[in-house]
């Protein structure tokens, strides 16, 4: 599985950094990273504006926002967890990438804000071209980790995904369970009438069981033990099925690959993935990412 040593997690001295430094904290907890570093970038106004505030709204000091920092972070971390913090100054997508690039970072935290409270602390364009794996945190985030939920196309990227999650629930002390899901379709040259649906969705099913029998004996040769579940496509999106299950499930994290079949899985998320990274995400989403997947400091520059 790809090493997850070096942390760095985004807080914006919000209410919803509660959630993340606990769920932080519950990671690291079974992890042991190498070094966690919390970081907050300032949002300065120019200074041609700045002069004309009255002092009421000044914007604080870097000194008064690390001092802020420094104590939320305290509420949950001593310095036996390798922490640091740090003020950035931003703008937020440019310094962040910057941060995961120079430092060789190994996961990169943050909150999952619902769409009507803003866009959050990075974009999709972070998650799509990050250089490393990427941790959300939604506002309400569980307690503790009993069940992770990890979605899967029986690619050499969703095995990775499975040996992180298994890797995960030895590590914590309760183990985790682990429930892979895959999600078959009727092929699209198969949509028209007069075709024997259902016999060619139980084929599909067949096959995807075929592919499991071999996927699994790949990437858990310990036998860890893991359930497998199969459902039909329910609607335009195989990501809008995976969030449900996942709740219905009662899952504690989603745990997924960036990359799939597709020729630019190597470079971006593939479309699952990809379709994960826009919506609200009700439950932590972890995206795994390989370190020859990452992208060329161009793209920091150039993020389209």
């Amino acid at each position: 599985m790809e090493a997850l040593n070096k942390w760095l997690v985004g807080l914006d001295l919000t209410d919803h950094d509660q959630s993340i430094l606990r769920y932080t904290k519950l990671l690291s907890d079974a992890l042991g990273p190498e070094s966690i570093e919390f970081v907050y970038v300032a949002h300065r106004l120019p200074d041609a504006v700045h002069i004309h505030l009255p002092t009421s709204l000044k914007y604080p000091t870097y000194d008064n926002l690390f001092q802020r920092l420094n104590q939320e972070v305290r509420k949950y971390f001593s310095d036996d967890d390798h922490i640091s913090c740090e003020i950035l100054d931003g703008p937020v997508q440019f310094d962040l990438w910057h941060e995961t690039w120079v430092k060789e970072i190994d996961l990169f935290i943050a909150g999952s804000k619902p769409k009507h409270k803003g866009r959050g602390l990075f974009p999709r364009k972070f998650v799509r071209k990050s250089f490393c794996s990427v941790l959300f945190i939604p506002l309400e985030a569980p307690e503790s980790i009993k069940k992770i939920c990890v979605p899967t196309d029986f690619s050499e990227q969703s095995g990775h995904a499975l040996q992180t999650a298994i890797y995960l629930s030895k590590e914590m002390e309760q183990h985790a369970d682990i429930s892979l899901h895959h999600v078959y379709q009727l092929p699209h040259a198969y949509y028209y009438e007069g075709f024997p649906r259902f016999e060619i969705l139980m084929a599909v099913k067949s096959a995807a069981e075929d592919k499991y029998n071999s996927f699994i004996k790949e990437f858990n040769p310990g036998n860890y033990p893991v359930t497998i579940s199969y459902t039909e496509l329910s609607g335009s999106y195989i990501a809008s099925d995976i969030d449900l299950l996942a709740v219905e499930n009662e899952a504690d994290l989603i745990l997924m690959a960036a990359g799939g079949r597709s020729r630019l899985s190597n470079i971006f998320l593939g479309s699952e993935t990809d379709q994960m990274t826009l919506k609200e995400h009700r439950l932590p989403l972890m995206i795994i990412k390989k370190k020859q997947n990452h992208v060329k400091l161009w793209d920091l520059v150039n993020p389209n």
